[in-house]
């Protein structure tokens, strides 16, 4: 923490006028304090989750400042690091005690403080009558809480779906098919097993039962999802499986898109790897109404080789239970589908470190001379631990184009007067960092 020391009366005018730029006087009590709340702090066997409270207590709510936060661990991961309530699940094969730590920083100015020019008086007037005095910027603070979790040895295993029928698939008029569904629990753990049926339309004699009867709407024929949700209990662990039933009747203007399933072979990736194949089954059941099936996969960490193909490699971006998700889209939005699953990745999986964007620069400066076009564009990047994937910068401009937009010096073009704003992105395939800035181009 930064402090300047005043013990004359030109410098201590010199650090009220400071107040009223935002700094504090400094004590130990200056700066925000965090502190971690778990619950529960000793994780049950056959479970992985503990609920995570930041809880921080700010010495200068009225300073104009939000106080920003960030959750840590050696393993395992948080459903949301920046938010105050949260999830911390443990990674698979780590059991035993982990050190979960919050650091807790003034973020910029969003107005000015309320009262801050009284404050500031009162705070000099205090400090002239004492023979010194200490100062700190509310920049400086970082403040640290941590907080002990019992990881368990015995993991909560995750149910399996097997199998689900629909007899017959071809539904004709008046009639009922009959639906089976067979799943199990390798561990009957946390909860007892629930499958739930779920269909766009139509229903069911009973939806939590594992052989039943579905029925269709008789206002609505064509392909129709029938969905399974199995459930232990965890919700990391849910599983599901869908297929499709022929209804009589008629369809739809457009009929959804159906994700039949979604599979990592392996869900729970060893110790010292950090890859695993995902699959993806789906299909339109009206080919290409209004658009081509699309499905893009997305991931709570990680990246993957290729995030639209039905069958890719996913690599882990941190140690822990990582959420992979596929939206299947036709073009309807109102028809958009999403399924997920957890992947766990081992703990020897490194944390990974987000690139660094120093710098977009526009050469000799953002100003273009009278006469010219063009301007040399530098961007400076740089990944410390060079991946997940290989480093690179994309540069964008809403008008104008770019010689080439992926080096590191290239030239722009501009494409009518006035002012442009010209991006830079940097990414390693699991963050992104972005600096823009604006160029002149003269008239043309």
């Amino acid at each position: 923490m930064q402090m300047v020391r005043a013990n004359n009366p030109a410098i201590l005018l010199a650090c009220c006028a400071a107040l009223l730029f935002g700094c504090e006087r400094s004590s130990e009590s200056f700066c925000p304090a965090p502190t971690v709340e778990l619950d529960p702090e000793v994780i049950p066997a056959g479970d992985n989750d503990t609920a995570v409270t930041v809880r921080i207590d700010n010495p200068n709510p009225g300073n104009g400042r939000e106080v920003l936060t960030e959750l840590y661990a050696n393993s395992g991961t948080f459903e949301d690091p920046y938010a105050r309530q949260t999830t911390y699940g443990c990674a698979h094969d780590v059991s035993g005690e982990v050190e979960i730590c919050v650091d807790a920083t003034y973020g910029p100015p969003i107005g000015p403080a309320p009262g801050a020019g009284e404050e500031a008086i009162a705070a000099a007037i205090d400090y002239l009558r004492a023979p010194t005095a200490y100062f700190t910027r509310p920049e400086d603070c970082l403040e640290t809480g941590c907080a002990t979790v019992v990881c368990p040895g015995k993991k909560n295993q995750c149910p399996v779906i097997r199998d689900l029928q629909v007899d017959p698939e071809a539904i004709p008029a008046g009639q009922s098919a009959l639906v089976q569904v067979d799943a199990e629990d390798p561990d009957d753990n946390p909860a007892p097993l629930v499958t739930t049926l779920r269909a766009a339309s139509g229903a069911f004699g009973d939806r939590n039962a594992r052989e039943t009867t579905y029925t269709c709407d008789p206002t609505i024929g064509g392909a129709v999802e029938i969905c399974v949700d199995a459930s232990d209990g965890d919700e990391s662990c849910d599983v599901s499986r869908c297929i499709t039933v022929q209804c009589p009747g008629p369809a739809p203007e457009n009929v959804c898109p159906v994700i039949g399933d979604l599979i990592a072979r392996p869900q729970v990736i060893p110790p010292d790897e950090r890859q695993s194949v995902i699959e993806v089954d789906a299909f339109d059941p009206d080919a290409v109404n209004p658009e081509p099936l699309v499905t893009t996969l997305s991931a709570s960490s990680g990246t993957f080789e290729d995030r639209n193909a039905n069958l890719t490699v996913y690599t882990c971006g941190a140690p822990g239970p990582a959420e992979v998700c596929v939206k299947a889209s036709d073009g309807d939005r109102d028809c958009d589908k999403e399924r997920c699953i957890t992947v766990q990745c081992p703990s020897t999986v490194p944390d990974n470190l987000c690139p660094k964007l120093f710098v977009v620069n526009a050469i000799p400066s953002n100003l273009i001379p009278d006469g010219k076009d063009s301007a040399e564009i530098q961007v400076r990047a740089q990944d410390s631990d060079g991946g997940p994937l290989p480093l690179v910068t994309t540069l964008s401009a809403i008008r104008g184009s770019f010689d080439d937009v992926h080096a590191s010096d290239t030239i722009y073009h501009c494409a009518r007067a006035g002012d442009v704003e010209i991006c830079a992105d940097a990414t390693d395939g699991a963050c992104v960092k972005t600096l823009c800035m604006d160029v002149f181009c003269p008239a043309l």
